[in-house]
């Protein structure tokens, strides 16, 4: 197992996105057990904190590599360990350039309208040898429809992928894994969130300068400020509430004094 950096509820994986793209592609061919990846940012930690199934959910993933300059600079300053930052859209493209060299078949759920297929178009040309399982985008509250959900399950289940990409948002898509995924035996299930977006271009992503200087999240806000306003405001105020009284608590019992 690869090493891992524990902070409060998480315990955030130290790989690089190479390595963890190549651990993921040797799991994809064997099937019957699902590996579970977990792309954490701010937002999975407070739902790690308040949240007791989340909590667990996240516990038994076989991977969490942290999405979010956050996480990474939390890992850093309470772990004294460097974690490489994996956003999920990465991941996406990182996996998709490997598996297309086997012809993997790859499945993509959830996103918003079209998002999923115009990304899984964009990809099919950009890595030659991409082998689409299959698309699909229900809609939000899909769960709570049987006849949908019925649907949408047995087209994950005839189309047999070696990996499927999830964007159903957190927790949404955790849980949609642990519940539903794990028993079809899929090798790998990701959570993606929003990377279809990003991909197909329905959402512009921050320049290269900004992802290097951690601030990626601010060029995301300015596009959708009234959506993200919740996350980043009362969201990274939690995390930083959460995250200092998981120090303190440590500090008191092992008389660390990193603050």
């Amino acid at each position: 197992m690869p090493k891992r950096v524990a902070i409060g509820p998480l315990a955030v994986d130290t790989l690089s996105v190479d390595e963890l793209t190549h651990k993921l592609i040797a799991h994809a061919f064997a099937p019957g057990r699902t590996n579970h990846v977990i792309t954490a940012n701010a937002q999975f930690y407070v739902l790690a904190e308040e949240d007791e199934d989340f909590r667990r959910c996240v516990n038994e993933a076989e991977y969490v590599c942290a999405d979010g300059v956050s996480v990474t600079a939390a890992c850093r300053w309470l772990g004294g360990t460097p974690v490489s930052r994996i956003a999920g859209v990465d991941l996406i493209s990182s996996l998709c350039e490997a598996a297309s060299s086997f012809r993997l078949p790859i499945y993509f759920l959830g996103g918003k309208p079209e998002s999923a297929s115009k990304s899984a178009s964009i990809l099919m040309k950009r890595y030659p040898g991409f082998r689409l399982a299959g698309v699909s985008c229900p809609p939000y509250g899909f769960l709570e429809k049987p006849e949908i959900a019925q649907a949408v399950m047995e087209s994950i289940r005839a189309a047999q992928p070696s990996i499927i990409f999830v964007a159903l948002g957190a927790p949404r898509q955790e849980f949609f894994i642990q519940e539903y995924i794990r028993p079809l035996g899929i090798p790998v299930a990701v959570g993606v969130g929003g990377s279809f977006e990003m991909i197909c271009g329905a959402l512009l992503r921050a320049p290269m300068w900004m992802r290097r200087a951690g601030l990626e999240w601010a060029f995301r806000w300015w596009q959708e400020p009234l959506r993200l306003a919740n996350r980043y405001v009362v969201g990274n105020t939690l995390f930083l509430y959460y995250l200092t009284r998981y120090l303190l608590k440590r500090s008191a019992q092992t008389g660390d004094s990193r603050l």
